[in-house]
Formats: C-alpha cells, sequence, structure tokens
C-alpha cells in the first residue's frame, strides 16, 4: 500500500490531485486564450461568438463529465461576452459596474461551493504589507502607463466601483478559482496556466506595458496564494492598485 501512494506521489505534479485529467482544462485553456487573440487582433465580433461556443462546451462538458474545473473556466468567456456585449467602447465606471455584476454574481456562487479560501495569510504583518503594496503600485502603473480614466461616477463612487469590479473581482476569479482548478491536476504549472488566462484578458487592450505590468504581478499574486492562502491580501492589493492607477491618482493630478 505504501509502494502504491509512493508511486503516485512521484506520477503526480507537485501539489497535483491524483486521477484528475488535465486534458479538459488544458485544452479549455487554450481555446480561451485564441478567443482572445481573435478579439484583440482580428475581429471583436468573431471574438465574441468564439467565447460564446467555448461557453456554451464548457457548461456541457460540465454537464456531462462533472468536472468542475470545466464550470470555472466558463467564467471566463462568460465574462469576456458580457463585457463586449453590454459596453464594447467603454472604459469608464458603469463599464466595469455593468459587465462585472454578473460575473461576480457567479464567482460568489462558485466560491461558496468551495472549499473555503484562507481569508488572511499568515503571519498578519506579512498580508497586510502584500495588501497595501497595490498603492504604491497604483501610483507606478498610473505613471508610467497610458490607462484610460474610470470616470462617469464621482471619484470616491468610481475608486468603490473600479476597487471591487477591476480588481477584488478579478483575483476572486483568476487566482480564487481559475488557479484552484488549474492546481488540482496540474500542481505547480497550475498556477501559470491560470495566469495565462489572466493575461490574456488583457490582450484586447493592446498595450505591451499593460500586458506585461500585468503578468509579472498575476505571477506573483498566484504563487503567493499557493504558497500562503492569502487570497484576501491580493485581492485587497489589486482592488487599491486598480482604484488609484484608474480613478484616484488621475484626479490628483
Amino acid at each position: 500500500m505504501k509502494d502504491t501512494l509512493a508511486g503516485a506521489a512521484r506520477s503526480a505534479p507537485d501539489g497535483a490531485v491524483e486521477g484528475r485529467d488535465p486534458r479538459g482544462p488544458i485544452l479549455a485553456v487554450v481555446g480561451i486564450v485564441v478567443a482572445e487573440v481573435v478579439v484583440a487582433f482580428v475581429d471583436p465580433v468573431a471574438g465574441a461568438a468564439l467565447h460564446g461556443l467555448l461557453l456554451l462546451g464548457l457548461l456541457l462538458g460540465w454537464v456531462a463529465a462533472g468536472d468542475r474545473a470545466l464550470l470555472v473556466l466558463a467564467l471566463v468567456p462568460l465574462g469576456r461576452v458580457t463585457s463586449l456585449a453590454l459596453t464594447p467602447r467603454d472604459d469608464g465606471a458603469w463599464a466595469h459596474l455593468l459587465t462585472g455584476l454578473p460575473l461576480l454574481i457567479a464567482v460568489l456562487w462558485l466560491l461558496r461551493g468551495s472549499a473555503r479560501p484562507v481569508v488572511w495569510a499568515r503571519p498578519a504583518w506579512h498580508a497586510l504589507a502584500v495588501a497595501l503594496a497595490g498603492v504604491p503600485l497604483g501610483l507606478i502603473a498610473s505613471a508610467l502607463l497610458d490607462l484610460p480614466r474610470a470616470g462617469g461616477m464621482v471619484v470616491p463612487l468610481a475608486a468603490l466601483v473600479v476597487f471591487v469590479f477591476a480588481g477584488v473581482l478579478e483575483e476572486l476569479l483568476f487566482r480564487g478559482l481559475v488557479q484552484r482548478a488549474l492546481t488540482q491536476p496540474l500542481g505547480a504549472r497550475g498556477v501559470v496556466l491560470a495566469d495565462v488566462l489572466f493575461v490574456a484578458a488583457y490582450l484586447p487592450t493592446r498595450d505591451v506595458g499593460l500586458i506585461v505590468w500585468m503578468a509579472v504581478l498575476g505571477l506573483g499574486a498566484g504563487y503567493y496564494v499557493r504558497r500562503t492562502g492569502g487570497l484576501t491580501a491580493v485581492a485587497v492589493a489589486h482592488g487599491l492598485m486598480a482604484a488609484g492607477a484608474l480613478v484616484i491618482w488621475p484626479a490628483l493630478g
């Protein structure tokens, strides 16, 4: 019995759950990235149609196979379809609210049915430092990157909307759900794949600086959450960074 368990541990990737078939999630990741490339560089309508087909296929795959990872990954094309359908040319705070609200409801529903993540990493001062790092990161992003201002509301309300829907929501989705779903069959490699999906969501901006910025920060956040369980810390950091870069620092000047 010990030999069997030891062999299984050696054959599985680091931290992966033995018996989970990774082929379906990997194919889903490839399909979503291709769809984002189409949205960004070919035609948004064709990309939206491809995302719609992926959404349908992932939901049917979840029903047929019972693989929760496919249901989680379906949230990514859902977010893109709602953004293209509701606010195709708007970067304001209202766009974040309208496109993010359906996705937030779906994310919270799935988080409710999953194992509860660690609320705050230990030690507490370490998590607090990570969370507050969002303030200088937002200032740096505002100074170095050409970002659209999220206007359309009074500054405090716009900052709150961006904090929730452009920051916290993305971490709940990509680190709280997608990364967990991918690391179960793939181990640490799932962190990288989750970051690939995260970065692909920024391809339609066509801003190389922003894409590289988010890729580095996303990978760091992913490994931090995997190592410490501190999802709340990175969610707050991302929210503060987004609110600062898109609303607060431009308003100040």
